[in-house]
């Protein structure tokens, strides 16, 4: 089968776990024998070798376009630059500046298949996210290939019809304002969202492309999230802990960490600082380190450093970006990673986790639901621990009962989480669903069905 992806993000650049997601499914399905291309903004990089130029009409210029070309692991994929298309802000520059991007990507994707397709007519588009839905319109105005739209994560946006109309999808717009991810919906033979929970939690939006929408749980690539990667590899993990805590000024205890975005919206960061407040009155924080990682929100960093100014021995909060090797040494050497999503469409951070044998302590929402075994509905296969959303209390009696666990169960729990990564989540296991996806020949979601 020959499948053109279409993505704003894929390996090396990356803002999120879209890339990781997008560039694992391309590699997948190549792996499986498929023909696959992919095409997305160049982003400023410069990457590949130039191999077309041609020019597009946007927003009363002339813009050219230049495709560059790369081979990876088996994918072709085209970077398109030119004008925005070369903009190093991803989802940039501002609102405006990310809309006429986006416009221009889909003029230039349909470009660009317009000269390759006497070589390569694909079999199906595989659209990723809102940002790709002007080049899937267009792809599937002009060439009429069978299309499928994959929702990593609802943005519920409105955009004025006046893009629309300059990408030349008027047809599409008959309002002022336009639903991009609907508009996807509407025009895809099928939709697909990250797990079976987040589907069912977003019906309302759902619902609408009843009998053509299902879920395809995401992978987790255990090839590179492997402990035997470690630097220290060789060591007990309470010493690699031991080893990591030292790095950043900690002395040695039981280590809870946090990594994502400092996100309002999604990533509950404001309940894991509440939680900490609440547990420094518990004789047990004494014993207990918090890492935690990331950036974003302003109001929420400074929290975050507030709460490690008042609790310099048991947390560190690190703002920088930190490498993906860096990342695996920090799995595989902290006990427990904590997860504390108001919604969570799929989520890699738990299974990244499991792979390395940090236990997740995670909300039972979305993918995390889907992904965790609860050490209380299940006892035996359990992986971890799960709360109820925000919760702040609840997450902190988690932690302190995670703190207390015996040695034989926190084993148990490493090796079902490593086993479960590994057999139950693989990219294999999520192309193959998709390959059935695209063709058709896969289960739907029906809400008559208990």
């Amino acid at each position: 089968m020959r499948v053109l992806i279409l993505g704003f993000e894929y390996l090396p650049v990356k803002v999120g776990g879209l890339a990781e997601a997008i560039t694992s499914i391309a590699e997948g399905l190549a792996g499986l024998g498929h023909e696959v291309v992919v095409i997305t903004p160049d982003h400023g990089r410069g990457l590949g070798e130039p191999v077309k130029k041609f020019r597009v009409t946007a927003f009363g210029e002339s813009v050219e376009i230049e495709a560059r070309r790369r081979g990876r692991n088996g994918v072709t994929v085209y970077s398109l630059a030119g004008g925005l298309l070369s903009e190093p802000d991803v989802y940039g520059p501002g609102w405006e500046g990310l809309l006429k991007k986006t416009v221009l990507f889909g003029k230039a994707s349909a470009g660009l298949l317009n000269g390759l397709i006497g070589d390569f007519k694909p079999d199906v588009v595989h659209a990723h996210d809102w940002h790709t839905v002007f080049a899937f319109g267009l792809l599937k105005k002009y060439f009429g290939i069978r299309g499928v739209f994959t929702i990593h994560r609802l943005n519920k946006a409105r955009i004025p019809a006046e893009y629309f109309h300059e990408a030349n999808l008027g047809e599409l717009a008959p309002y002022p304002e336009i639903d991009p991810e609907h508009t996807a919906c509407y025009i895809a033979d099928m939709v697909t969202t990250v797990s079976r929970s987040y589907l069912w939690e977003e019906w309302d939006f759902f619902r609408h492309f009843e009998g053509k929408v299902t879920h395809v749980f995401n992978g987790i690539d255990c090839s590179f999230w492997n402990e035997g990667l470690l630097e220290n590899a060789a060591l007990p993990r309470e010493e690699r802990r031991r080893l990591i805590l030292e790095r950043f000024g900690l002395s040695d205890g039981k280590t809870f960490m946090f990594i994502g975005r400092f996100d309002r919206a999604q990533k509950g960061v404001d309940t894991l600082l509440r939680a900490i407040e609440i547990l420094s009155t518990d004789p047990a924080f004494g014993d207990m380190r918090f890492l935690i990682i990331g950036k974003g929100d302003p109001e929420l960093e400074r929290w975050a450093k507030a709460v490690q100014n008042r609790f310099p021995s048991n947390v560190r909060v690190i703002t920088e970006l930190l490498s993906r090797e860096t990342v695996r040494e920090l799995y595989g050497s902290v006990d427990f990673v904590i997860i504390p999503s108001y919604f969570e469409p799929f989520g890699l951070v738990q299974l990244e986790a499991m792979c390395l044998g940090a236990v997740p302590i995670g909300s039972a929402v979305g993918g995390i639901k889907d992904t965790v075994i609860d050490l209380d509905e299940d006892p035996g296969n359990a992986t971890g621990i799960l709360v109820p959303p925000r919760d702040a209390f609840a997450l902190a009696r988690a932690m302190i009962r995670a703190k207390n666990l015996d040695g034989e169960t926190l084993k148990r729990l490493r090796e079902n989480g490593k086993r479960r990564a590994k057999e139950d989540f693989t990219w294999k296991k999520a192309c193959g669903r998709y390959v059935r996806v695209y063709e058709g020949a896969v289960d739907k979601a029906m809400p008559f069905l208990l």
